[in-house]
């Protein structure tokens, strides 16, 4: 187990007013003792440190030790890695809206620097950790060609840093090198973008692989605008709607019909699908079944409606009594008319 943090001042312990404020009162005591006492020791320089060392320290199970790192990594305050290694974040507001966004969403966000490692530690990773080996040499197979010092560094930042597994990692090296990219600069900007665009499981990277490499195509044709690329901020709505919204292209394609259906192809079209599937979004509505279901509901609604004003209007008709006034100030009669019908018949008979 190893500890970091991103600033250290030796021989003080500086922690944030914001986590006083904000954090600590929410926070269970053992789990707060145990931030603040492995970010003392951490910030003065302390190496040796261990979740059992602390346990030891502070008269607690180890178990607690571990929950308490699991709870603060929740609270986006430290990252925790595979191998057990812990990073202290710098500590950030949630009255902030767009951190407070940032600190809930179950991805990780790059607010925090690229690890860096001197190649005696890169020379001990890989021999140790069975994970780098794997990274390793599975980046030395998608590149073609032999790591360097750097190569290591950035690769297992990946992971690392980025917190993408070995199955997002090869699909990402997979990508890239299709594309023709074989240099770790371009690679690394699009771990980024993964990262920051919750990309991090299998299937929601081949998700975006499959929207890249075709989705935009088809969904430029969906809307009969085959013969030009997607804009900027026409990729800007598709992002939303799969990478917050979690939408297939399949949906997105669904959106695009019915959209062409109200506005005939208008220029405002891609924002007619935005507020479709913004609408299905907050209607949990995630599948063309739903939809169907979805449609049904509203046209029966519909169909309700229409029968509906005529029903209350029978019911105002007869339930209608005359308001009194000095011109009408009678008992209102009830009048049969078949039976007054009846009545001038057997009159015409007599008569």
């Amino acid at each position: 187990m190893a500890f970091s943090i991103e600033s250290v001042e030796s021989q003080t312990t500086q922690i944030s007013n914001i986590f006083i404020d904000e954090y600590m009162p929410k926070a269970h005591p053992p789990y707060v003792l145990v931030y603040l006492y492995a970010y003392c020791h951490i910030s003065n320089g302390d190496t040796s440190l261990t979740n059992r060392s602390i346990a030891e320290a502070l008269d607690l199970l180890e178990s607690d030790v571990i929950k308490s790192w699991k709870y603060w990594k929740k609270q986006g305050l430290i990252k925790l890695s595979e191998d057990g290694n812990i990073h202290f974040l710098t500590v950030q507001s949630k009255k902030n809206p767009i951190k407070q966004q940032e600190q809930q969403s179950m991805y990780h966000k790059t607010d925090s620097t690229s690890p860096q490692y001197t190649p005696e530690e890169i020379l001990t990773i890989s021999k140790n950790s069975p994970t780098a080996k794997k990274l390793f040499s599975l980046a030395e197979y998608y590149l073609g060609r032999t790591l360097q010092y750097e190569d290591m560094t950035t690769i297992l930042g990946f992971n690392e840093w980025l917190q993408l597994s070995l199955e997002v990692i090869k699909l990402l090296f997979s990508y890239c090198t299709e594309t023709k990219h074989y240099h770790l600069n371009y690679i690394e900007k699009v771990a980024i973008s993964w990262a920051n665009d919750g990309i991090t499981t299998p299937e929601r990277a081949s998700e975006y692989i499959k929207l890249h490499q075709s989705g935009y195509k088809q969904i430029m044709r969906a809307l009969g605008q085959s013969g030009r690329m997607i804009t900027p901020v026409e990729e800007e709505y598709v992002r939303v709607w799969t990478s917050e919204y979690h939408f297939s292209i399949e949906m997105i394609l669904i959106a695009c019909e019915k959209a062409i259906l109200q506005t005939g192809g208008s220029g405002k079209t891609f924002k007619y699908v935005h507020s479709i599937l913004k609408n299905w979004y907050e209607k949990k509505i995630h599948t063309p079944e739903e939809v169907e279901i979805a449609d049904k509901n509203f046209q029966a609604s519909k169909e309700n409606k229409k029968v509906e004003p005529k029903t209350e209007q029978k019911k105002i008709y007869k339930n209608t009594t005359v308001k009194q006034n000095r011109f009408v100030n009678y008992e209102q009669r009830q009048w049969d008319f078949e039976e007054l019908e009846r009545l001038a018949r057997e009159r015409l008979k007599k008569s």
